[in-house]
């Protein structure tokens, strides 16, 4: 797998190879990752979506993870009114 390097939402996503292996990192953080039998990727921490594009992969966890913060802050803002 070639490097990649890019931001995306503020958030920089990275991909080397490291001893063979190529390695995930989200901000710096390494991000554990499997293959399925189809060779699709899938994140540890977000099993549920998978493409044949790590970089991607990493895309939509981002965007996951902001709508999680967003939803969590109006609930918060909802419950403080």
């Amino acid at each position: 797998m070639k490097p990649v390097y890019e931001e995306f939402e503020g958030h920089r996503i990275e991909i080397r190879t490291r001893e063979g292996k190529s390695e995930l990192l989200i901000d710096d953080i390494a991000v554990p990752y499997g293959r399925l039998p189809d060779g699709k990727f899938f994140l540890d921490e977000y099993a549920y979506d998978w493409t044949d594009d790590l970089a991607e992969l990493a895309r939509r966890f981002i965007a996951h993870g902001e709508r999680v913060k967003r939803i969590q802050a109006k609930a918060l803002a909802q419950k403080g009114k």
